[in-house]
């Protein structure tokens, strides 16, 4: 069990070091960004399952299969196994990171009836009067799709159904599930490389991904004026752009 233990351990650790390289640097991702969203999940499902089966084959090594913790044998062992399950999960919930209050903001926003609705393209948009250009889309009951004005209004009826497809693509897809699991990853073992790769690279395949969706309802070039228009002016807008000029 020891020799298989430490087999699973320097697997998982191989995976953990090799996986974000390959996936940071492979070419295919920015083509193909749901397959490499799912590709990260893999190798982190793994990495994860292999190291904590691999410690426990170490750790539970030569004991009993029928009580390999001891509680049997003294009700101590059951007492600092429960405080370990405790301190985990309060582990887990320490680092998970949740919505920032701007998304409770629209939240209330949309539920209130503060921002008004609106049909784009048969989808319910709530509209909120603001100069500057906002777009967003926020998962649970009470959220939707929002835009603002300062964006509406500069956008061609084709531009703006694509912001709209583009949004909900993230809430149909679960995008902010998948970012929200990368950013507590990274928070928990900040000091593992692939953990910061995979939050990085997760936050930017999302967005391929979205206008991927929205380029199939709506033509590649409806997206990519959309972007230029909506986020021409960061990095990311520009790279956006690009991609779907080919």
């Amino acid at each position: 069990m020891v020799v298989a233990g430490v087999v699973l351990i320097v697997l998982a650790l191989a995976v953990v070091v090799l996986a974000p390289r390959v996936l940071t640097r492979s070419a295919w991702t920015i083509d193909r960004p749901r397959t490499a969203l799912v590709s990260w999940s893999v190798a982190v499902l793994l990495g994860v399952a292999g190291l904590v089966a691999g410690i426990a084959l170490v750790v539970l090594a030569n004991r009993p299969l029928t009580d390999p913790f001891g509680i049997g044998t003294s009700a101590s062992h059951g007492l600092n196994v429960g405080v370990a399950v405790v301190a985990v999960l309060a582990f887990a919930v320490a680092v998970r990171v949740r919505p920032g209050p701007e998304h409770d903001a629209v939240r209330e926003a949309m539920r209130s009836g503060a921002a008004p609705h609106r049909e784009i393209a048969g989808v319910p948009v709530a509209v909120v009067e603001a100069d500057h250009a906002l777009a967003c889309a926020v998962p649970g009951r009470s959220g939707g799709v929002l835009v603002s004005t300062g964006l509406a209004d500069q956008l061609r009826t084709d531009e703006l159904e694509a912001v709209v497809a583009h949004e909900r693509a993230h809430l149909s897809q679960h995008h902010a599930v998948a970012v929200g699991i990368a950013e507590s990853i990274e928070r928990a073992v900040p000091w593992v490389p692939g953990a910061r790769a995979m939050a990085r690279s997760t936050r930017v395949l999302v967005e391929f991904a979205a206008d991927d969706a929205a380029a199939r309802r709506l033509g590649r070039d409806a997206v990519r004026r959309a972007v230029l228009v909506a986020d021409g002016t960061s990095a990311l807008g520009v790279i956006r752009a690009s991609r779907l000029e080919r």
